[in-house]
């Protein structure tokens, strides 16, 4: 049945095709919304799901992609840079392996990806017993676990010299690899390394040489107080995606537990007898505001080191990349800029 008007006219024919239009858009928003809404209720109440969103956003800024690889039947979770566009005219792409730091994963190091983007194919490890690589069964996870880790993945991919870019205990197994396979090794970045002693311990320090574990996270306070020795102004982070951090520590904490026990002798000092074996060129940086690794460290390095170049950040913590990415992007990039002979 078509209503009429008064005067006996369609009343639909007094809508124009503009005001048609709205009414369309308008509808089309609200369902939207509701979509949405219903979209943010079902990720808040899923951290897992908020997680792994967040994961992949992370992935495609950075232009890395995941895939896993079989070693000694060991799956090993790896992202890797997308490859650029090559210049013929410019010498081949080297390929940097990047090692995350203690009770992380390979999202971590991301943002070397595209700082490296035009000279390296960029290779970033979950090491055994963090982020999606499980444990090792029946074997010490100390630091010669991992130095052979490390060569058997170069060795398996086939990828050649690398240059090793590590960040704190990534960085002193970076030290270590190199020390233990000089001729596998181009150049090395070292971001806030542990494996030296501090010549001035911080507060940090102390707690870890009297057999305390500071980073352990087994609640939301425990957290808060990770971020706050990582960050001199921690990361604003929404809930779902904070609830998912500390349920992933909460799983993995055994593991992460006994990793610190295996590799806290090597992690306070292990690097200092192996410096003399480390013939590459090397880049160590600290930041100024280091509540982990105090910046002190950078005079160990530079009277062990044989070929040393290196620098405090002024400004920034334990996590360089967060604190100050163009100042570090910039380091890395002159000092990596060179190719190896």
């Amino acid at each position: 049945m078509v209503r009429r008007s008064a005067n006996g006219g369609r009343i639909g024919s007094t809508l124009s095709p503009m005001k048609r239009l709205i009414h369309r858009v308008l509808l089309i928003i609200a369902s939207l919304l509701i979509v949405t809404t219903a979209a943010a209720v079902w990720i808040w109440n899923d951290p897992a799901r908020a997680f792994a969103l967040a994961m992949a956003a992370g992935h495609a800024q950075a232009g890395v992609t995941e895939r896993v690889t079989e070693i000694d039947g060991c799956a090993w979770r790896l992202l890797e840079s997308e490859p650029a566009a090559v210049d013929s005219a410019q010498p081949p792409r080297r390929t940097a392996l990047v090692l995350h730091g203690l009770g992380t994963s390979g999202e971590a190091m991301m943002a070397i990806a595209p700082i490296l983007r035009a000279t390296h194919r960029v290779v970033i490890p979950d090491l055994p017993g963090f982020g999606e690589h499980p444990m090792h069964a029946g074997v010490t996870h100390d630091c010669r676990f991992y130095v052979e880790q490390i060569e058997r993945l170069r060795v398996h991919e086939k990828l050649g010299r690398v240059d090793v870019i590590g960040t704190s205990m990534g960085g002193a197994f970076a030290a270590a690899y190199a020390a233990t396979y000089p001729n596998s090794v181009g150049k090395i970045v070292l971001l806030s390394p542990a494996g030296v002693a501090a010549p001035v311990q911080n507060a940090f320090m102390k707690r870890v040489i009297a057999g305390e574990v500071p980073l352990d996270i087994s609640d939301d306070a425990s957290f808060a107080e990770v971020l706050r020795l990582n960050f001199p102004n921690p990361p604003e982070m929404p809930e779902p995606i904070r609830r998912a951090f500390i349920d992933r520590a909460i799983e993995h904490r055994a593991a992460f537990l006994r990793i610190i026990e295996e590799t806290r002798p090597f992690l306070l000092n292990g690097v200092e007898p192996m410096m003399r074996n480390i013939k590459a060129p090397t880049l160590v940086l600290y930041g100024s505001l280091d509540q982990l690794t105090d910046p002190s460290m950078l005079a160990v390095w530079r009277a062990g080191l044989a070929n040393f170049r290196g620098d405090v950040i002024e400004g920034a913590g334990h996590v360089l990349l967060y604190d100050k990415p163009r100042e570090v992007a910039e380091l890395m990039r002159g000092f990596l800029r060179d190719s190896v002979n």
